[in-house]
């Protein structure tokens, strides 16, 4: 199926409000197809949609389909009344990687993937494009500071997209340019194991490389396992062997310095970039090595006009002598990293709250936790956020990781069972007169609470 045949179609879309859905209906929208969808709830994205002329209704309900001749929805999407009258009534219906395919059909794309920092890389990659000229349409899993959106559209040729691995969205796509990132135990929900996972990863990988450049993770160690030496897959990394090497790094609350190699040749000294943590650096290196593979310049200060992307290290504002940092880590892995970021504001008092997302990852990797969050002072764990899952008596929860962290290594961490809970902590937080940084996390609703606690304050 071609984008253009969906321009005499009435097009409705399931989960709409989602990160990832509504950048594709702005898509549809902007190439003049009749869009629209449901949700369960509004969010910061409906006011997006809205802004586009789509209209968005709340609440699932057969009548919604009605007149209309084909459907997407997320993968997010289980047992829906208006799936069920879609095959009641023979209206065709796929999942969100079929109207991802069909955007990218017979254009030059570029596709992110891996179990974290794609949207970080999806973003400073897009960015820098734009910058040089390329100026590509940008679908990205995150709203990019940069644009005011989750997508950056445009008449080019080339499409750089974020592809999710959590659906199996990415290993439908055809890339003309492949960056893989890293691999993680990571929604074995949906693969049942990570061998499947990783399986699946090194399928697709090796036969992207067929005819297609794959630029991978050489630090990560199952991807180096996968660098075959054919033309076609490139290195990026730590590592000396690694084709594009970062090396000489200093890292700061405020900003990043790097150089970087290209087969041991330096070809950028001193590279300055906004983005924290020794994790973006290889984030932007992974941008970098496409950049360069593409044979296009770019000016070193396009990079310091990277204005990030929502939820990742934000710094809100200011509450009384309080630093306010919104980031969307939930991840063992993820935490780990922002715990190593939070390390570098030195001689000031960091508080971490975290919001454990989903029940299944916690008991999935709950060992994972406890090892992370073992001996982090002034930290603060929210009631799990779940989503859509079903529960048993026997899954461990926050207070269950709570527990187990302060009997096990002497901790001192509080729980939260409320937002109630977490804004009277804020409050405690912010009234007195001590410079602090405090970082909120999780891909559940905390972002929202914090983001709402702020702007009452701010008033």
């Amino acid at each position: 199926m071609k984008l253009s045949q969906l321009t005499k179609k009435k097009v409705h879309i399931i989960g709409i409000n989602g990160i990832g859905m509504s950048a594709l209906a702005v898509y549809l929208k902007k190439n003049k197809i009749d869009v629209s969808g449901s949700d369960i709830a509004k969010n910061s994205n409906t006011d997006v949609l809205n802004r586009n002329g789509i209209n968005v209704i709340i609440g699932h309900k057969e009548e919604n389909i009605k007149n209309k001749d084909i459907i997407f929805y997320s993968s997010a999407i289980k047992n829906n009344p208006e799936i069920k009258a879609a095959k009641k009534n023979n209206i065709p219906f796929f999942n969100r990687s079929k109207l991802l395919q069909i955007i990218c059909k017979d254009k030059f794309t570029i596709v992110i993937s891996g179990s974290h920092g794609k949207t970080s890389t999806t973003s400073i990659l897009g960015h820098l494009l734009v910058a040089s000229g390329l100026n590509p349409t940008i679908i990205s899993g995150g709203i990019m500071n940069n644009f005011g959106q989750n997508i950056h559209l445009t008449d080019s040729n080339y499409v750089v997209v974020e592809a999710d691995e959590s659906d199996g969205t990415v290993f439908k796509l055809n890339p003309s340019i492949l960056i893989f990132l890293n691999v993680d135990r990571e929604h074995i929900d949906y693969y049942k194991s990570y061998s499947v996972l990783k399986t699946k990863i090194k399928r697709f990988i090796l036969k992207t490389s067929l005819k297609s450049k794959v630029i991978i993770n050489n630090d990560d160690k199952f991807l180096d396992t996968l660098n075959t030496k054919s033309k076609n897959i490139i290195t990026f990394g730590k590592k000396a062997s690694s084709q594009y090497a970062y090396k000489n790094v200093k890292l700061k609350n405020n900003n990043s310095t790097f150089d970087l190699y290209f087969k041991n040749k330096i070809i950028q000294k001193k590279i300055l970039s906004p983005l924290l943590g020794e994790h973006n650096i290889q984030n932007l290196t992974a941008a970098l090595s496409v950049i360069n593979n593409l044979d296009i310049k770019i000016n070193k200060k396009h990079i310091m006009t990277f204005k990030g992307t929502m939820r990742r290290m934000n710094i809100l504002g200011v509450i009384g002598q309080s630093v306010l940092i919104d980031d969307y880590a939930h991840h063992p892995t993820e935490i780990q990293k922002l715990i190593e970021v939070s390390n570098l504001y030195k001689n000031q008092e960091v508080y971490l709250i975290i919001e454990p997302h989903r029940y299944t990852r916690l008991n999935d990797l709950y060992n994972d936790y406890l090892q992370t969050l073992k001996g982090i002072k002034k930290l603060n764990i929210l009631k799990t956020y779940t989503a859509g899952e079903v529960l048993t008596n026997k899954m461990k929860d926050s207070k269950n990781l709570v527990n187990d962290l302060n009997v096990l290594f002497s901790q001192q961490t509080s729980y939260l069972d409320t937002y109630l809970d977490f804004f009277n902590l804020l409050d405690e937080l912010t009234s007195n007169n001590k410079k602090k940084v405090i970082i909120a996390a999780g891909a559940g609703s905390i972002s929202n609470q914090f983001r709402l606690y702020y702007e009452t304050k701010k008033r």
